[in-house]
């Protein structure tokens, strides 16, 4: 009996907590949204998740293909440069770098889509300069 009345009073609790904010949050997003019927934004975000979709269908099939091809061809070039590192990762670097998933946001324009990603950063060492012999 006393844990159903606490479970009653923490129900009520929280639907207070509800009903009390619910109005705060709903004046906050009035201000910062234009005017915009419901219907128009979930057809406008549902053609845009669909057209990721059918987007992501062709795309990432094609950028693993690259990515694995880009692999092989590294590993042919580490065996016919006699093991040379640098030329190996010149071209595994930007076949396995990049986007491999689409998004809406990409789709829009909002942020870029790489196929083809950056190369390995150059390490240069560190320059020791030799300082002259004690006298």
């Amino acid at each position: 009996m006393k844990t159903q009345f606490y479970t009653l009073l923490a129900c009520a609790l929280v639907l207070v907590l509800v009903l009390v904010l619910a109005p705060v949050g709903l004046r906050a997003d009035d201000q910062a949204k234009p005017a915009q019927s419901p219907t128009a934004e979930v057809g406008s975000e549902l053609g845009w998740g669909v057209g990721t979709v059918l987007a992501n269908v062709f795309y990432m099939p094609s950028k693993v293909a690259y990515a694995g091809l880009g692999l092989l061809t590294g590993g042919l070039s580490y065996l016919l440069t006699a093991g040379r590192g640098d030329v190996a990762n010149e071209i595994i670097y930007p076949a396995v770098k990049g986007t491999y998933v689409l998004t809406t946001s990409q789709l829009k324009g909002d942020e870029p889509v790489l196929f083809i990603g950056s190369p390995p950063e150059e390490s240069q060492p560190e320059q020791v300069s030799a300082a002259p012999a004690g006298r």
